[in-house]
């Protein structure tokens, strides 16, 4: 997050930004489209326990916004795959803001989706997004055998054969379907980027730049834990062109 000093009031525009992105069901297009397969995983983002409950992208998400009953306004036959909402404050003309976020939906801590926007402020509010929706493999494998050797009584459990012990069910991602997609938008006007596939909404709401600088402030503070930075502010926090 900028520091206020660095803010001129005379120059910075604050707007609150509103992102969802949402899962056509099967069948809905005839339109050929190709996944690629993903030779390694190394690099993938894959979640911990304790970053999925505390960043899933649709805990503070305010009923009374833009998107905030999106999902029943959709319907059932679609999939919202995110759904975000952003303080932005643009130093000057020509800023670029960039946000990361992902699905709430996962596989083995692998999101299906990821996503990486940039917005800037010219005439028209410019976004760039970048999208990465994943295929999942599935297989099964042994649960971790106890390795502690222990000496062998007439009491003791016989051991499981490895046909005989239980399996559990893993998810890895098998492909991948890479998206860019570009957009410019007035203000308090909501955008539709089609694709066969994955849809998008956005909407960008101009508010006081005071307004701006308390939310971001409450943002970067819970009361259970003081600091906290969640995934999109680790990858960026309000990154600002320049820093």
């Amino acid at each position: 997050m900028a520091d206020e000093g660095e803010i001129n009031p005379d120059t910075a525009r604050a707007y609150e930004g509103y992102l969802v992105t949402f899962q056509w069901p099967d069948g809905q297009s005839t339109e050929q489209v190709d996944y690629k397969n993903i030779l390694s995983t190394e690099n993938l983002l894959r979640l911990s326990t304790t970053e999925e409950l505390t960043t899933k992208p649709e805990n503070n998400i305010d009923p009374s916004t833009p998107f905030g009953n999106i999902e029943a306004r959709l319907g059932t036959h679609v999939k919202v795959l995110a759904n975000q909402e952003w303080t932005l404050i643009f130093k000057f003309p020509g800023d670029t803001i960039k946000k990361s976020f992902y699905s709430t939906q996962e596989k083995d801590g692998y999101p299906e989706l990821t996503g990486d926007i940039a917005i800037k402020l010219g005439r028209y509010l410019e976004s760039d997004i970048e999208y990465k929706h994943y295929l999942f493999d599935s297989f099964t494998q042994p649960e971790t055998a106890n390795t502690n050797s222990a000496p062998e009584n007439i009491f003791s459990r016989p051991t499981l054969e490895p046909e005989n012990q239980p399996e559990i069910k893993q998810f890895e991602p098998a492909l991948v379907l890479k998206l860019n997609l570009k957009n410019k938008t007035a203000s308090k006007k909501i955008n539709y980027l089609d694709h066969p596939i994955i849809g998008t909404l956005l909407y960008f709401e101009p508010i006081e730049l005071d307004d701006a600088l308390e939310k971001i402030a409450a943002q970067s503070v819970t009361p259970e834990t003081g600091s906290s930075l969640n995934y999109d502010e680790l990858q960026s926090t309000n990154e600002l062109s320049g820093q």
